[in-house]
């Protein structure tokens, strides 16, 4: 006996999430129905439901029964039930289709959308397509309707719904009905819009109306209310209800975004571009905060095919539309040509959406101009990095608290020493936390610089040699003016961000943010120790780079070298430190042949990058003359670095004699400055030497063991010896 189905008129007072349900119930009984008549039909035809064989094999009457069957029709058709189970099957389809109506009026009268319903208007389903995906979607609701299919369709294996099984459920027998199987195409909505997927079977193509489908999880979790809310952060579904504090936006960054008028009325493609991607990210969440609070996000990768990129996009955009949320495709420089274009593929899955859509790349994108569609829409959104004004905001609400009270003056340095994005500023400050919650103490600014320079560029170390800067000023020995000079290049680096930033004159006459020096002296004399000095009062990174390494005979290969350096550079807030710069820093020459006009190329490519380069470049030479005075009219110091005389000659070796190394009483140093002509950097390996010497022989050093270091020390240089300065006094 047929059972009217077990669906009660809902209660005006149910949730929304209770009429949803209610009218999946009501459709699914519409479909039991539908499925109970069916299975009469064919046990009526003959089908023998406790053949534990059946589906596995055809008897000779099975396949003799096929040939006598008119073409499109199934096991069952043309069979008539009986007057009494036909009225019984057609008032159970009149009550299961009155629920659903009366369901449907109760959720407009209650303004509660049900979603089930509303998949019909949000992807342009008709009726027959909206049923057939119905129809797909019950196994997922309950497993018994796999074993309903595969009885269907006389095969144990097949659980999932084909196409001939939909038509037999769906519309009459008939030849006419294979017209219908166009809209499980995939350019049909069901397939376009990826509400089905087909069912694989051994991998191998399959008939068209043989081929089953299945609803997408993401579809069936949007129909049962699952969250599909972003669990990582990172990518899907974003409730934005309010910005955190790392992603609050500038009024003035918005200044360039089209109101929301004209996003609503245009419906645009917004290229949203820059290199900040969490900056980027802020801005898309503060444009669906104006809009209607969700945000759908997705992030391309660059690893995966193009093929796959266009899949996750087409998901996207049906995830998207489902929620009606604002949709943000970041690295959607993937969807870009060579020549700048947006692929064709990808603007015709967009538009699916029917809705603006924000693309975050970083370069402006622009549509090919033989590409159909090409005047829709396309408005541009430019994120430029963070300035340093916005940086020491960030740093500032991220590590200033009760708990550290860094310095003004501390946070202007950090927000202008290190050029780093949103996202680094974010890590690096979580960093600054961990380190002083691990030993116990507040956080300092030694943790926060520490973790900045940890977050900089990774890949410098991979170009050039890092410097570790273990020296202070106390450590260096030279004439007031360098010293002078040295000074004013760290507070010239410590004043940038007012200066350039808080003045403005960043905007009118500098024509870079970098400081460029030069120090040129003889070998030893404290060029590279200076730098070091430098970069530990600034606690940033030293990288010393042999420019003699990477000046290259063949045409063009220097400057793809230079250009790998600073490229990574202006990630890694590092001073550059190029030695031996008179390598590609010479005089340029009248050009004579080809060899010579690109060597002069090579020379003003460095200029130009230099004046680019938004940190500290350091070159050091021993010969100042070679230097070309057009390059060195572009340096903001030239320091010069001395041969130290007698004087500081005394001063170096007092400063290089640890506290802690054992000396005779008798030691004087003063002779050795006074006798021994050597630069600082000599000087030096005369003590290490010395002390080597000391400690095979008694353990305390003795002048008789500076003698011998400063013997050795002469004999490398290949310098001549003069035995009387060797006499003990």
């Amino acid at each position: 006996m047929i059972a009217a189905p077990l669906i009660s008129v809902p209660n005006p007072m149910k949730s929304a999430a209770e009429l949803n349900l209610a009218y999946l119930q009501a459709a699914l009984a519409w479909l039991d129905i539908r499925l109970e008549y069916a299975i009469r039909a064919w046990q009526l035809a003959g089908q023998n439901p406790v053949d534990r064989f059946r589906g596995l094999y055809f008897s000779d009457a099975d396949v003799l029964a096929m040939a006598q069957r008119e073409i499109a029709t199934q096991w069952g058709s043309g069979i008539s039930l009986s007057e009494e189970e036909e009225q019984k099957f057609q008032e159970a389809r009149e009550s299961a289709w009155q629920a659903l109506q009366a369901l449907e009026a109760d959720g407009k009268k209650n303004g509660v959308v049900l979603r089930l319903q509303s998949l019909q208007n949000i992807f342009k389903l008709n009726e027959f397509e909206w049923w057939s995906l119905l129809v797909c979607l019950a196994p997922a609701c309950d497993l018994r309707y796999e074993h309903i299919y595969s009885y269907l369709q006389d095969d144990v294996t097949r659980v999932f719904p084909g196409v001939d099984l939909i038509l037999h459920l769906l519309v009459p027998d008939g030849l006419e009905r294979v017209a219908l199987i166009e809209h499980f195409d995939l350019n049909a909505p069901l397939r376009r819009f990826r509400l089905l997927q087909p069912v694989e079977e051994n991998g191998k193509p399959v008939n068209r109306l043989r081929q089953a489908f299945q609803v997408v999880p993401n579809v069936i979790n949007w129909l049962f209310d699952l969250s599909m809310l972003s669990v990582d952060g990172n990518q899907g579904l974003f409730n934005v209800s309010a910005l955190p504090v790392n992603e609050q936006i500038n009024p003035a960054m918005l200044q360039n975004i089209p109101t929301i008028q004209i996003i609503n009325e245009q419906r645009p493609f917004l290229c949203l571009h820059g290199e900040d991607t969490v900056k980027k990210l802020g801005i898309a969440r503060q444009l669906a905060l104006k809009l209607n609070g969700l945000l759908f996000v997705i992030h391309l990768d660059p690893g995966d095919s193009q093929e796959t990129n266009l899949e996750k996009l087409s998901e996207a955009v049906r995830d998207a539309r489902m929620h009606r949320a604002f949709l943000y495709v970041e690295k959607a420089d993937v969807l870009v040509d060579g020549d700048g274009c947006l692929f064709a593929s990808a603007f015709f899955v967009l538009r699916l959406m029917e809705d603006a859509i924000l693309l975050g790349c970083v370069k402006p994108f622009k549509f090919h101009p033989d590409m159909a569609g090409n005047d829709y829409p396309l408005m541009y959104i430019f994120s430029p990095r963070l300035n340093v004004d916005e940086r020491i905001e960030l740093w500032n609400a991220l590590v200033n608290s009760d708990q550290s009270n860094l310095s003004e003056k501390a946070l202007s340095s950090l927000g202008g020493q290190f050029d780093l994005s949103s996202g680094q500023i974010i890590v690096a400050a979580s960093t600054a936390r961990s380190r002083a919650i691990q030993r116990e103490d507040r956080l300092n600014i030694d943790d926060v610089f520490e973790s900045a320079r940890f977050h900089s560029g990774h890949h410098l170390p991979e170009l050039a040699h890092k410097i570790e800067h273990r020296y202070e000023w106390n450590d260096m020995v030279l004439p007031e003016l360098q010293i002078s000079m040295l000074q004013e290049l760290v507070n010239m680096v410590q004043a940038r961000p007012k200066v350039l930033d808080s003045w403005g004159l960043g905007k009118k006459l500098a024509s870079g943010n970098g400081v460029s020096a030069l120090f040129s002296g003889p070998p030893g004399t404290g060029k590279t120790l200076a730098a070091q000095i430098i970069a530990h009062q600034l606690g940033i990174d030293l990288y010393q780079i042999d420019l003699s390494t990477l000046v290259s005979k063949y045409i063009g290969e220097t400057e793809k070298n230079l250009e790998k350096i600073f490229s990574e550079a202006s990630g890694s807030n590092a001073i550059l430190f190029f030695d031996e710069a008179d390598a590609i820093f010479g005089k340029r020459s009248e050009v004579k042949d080809a060899h010579d006009r690109y060597a002069n190329i090579e020379v003003g490519y460095l200029l130009q990058r230099m004046e680019t380069y938004s940190g500290i470049t350091i070159l050091a030479t021993n010969l100042r003359g070679n230097l070309d005075e057009a390059f060195t009219r572009r340096l903001q110091f030239i320091i010069n670095f001395p041969f130290p005389d007698d004087e500081h000659r005394l001063k170096i070796w007092k400063v290089l004699m640890p506290p802690g190394l054992p000396c005779a009483p008798d030691l004087d140093l003063q002779i050795m400055a006074q006798r021994f002509n050597l630069a600082g950097g000599n000087i030096r390996n005369v003590i290490l030497s010395a002390a080597y010497f000391a400690a095979a022989d008694g353990g305390v050093l003795t002048m008789q063991h500076l003698m011998h270091g400063t013997r050795r020390e002469f004999q490398k240089m290949e310098r001549i010896l003069q035995e009387s300065n060797f006499a003990l006094p």
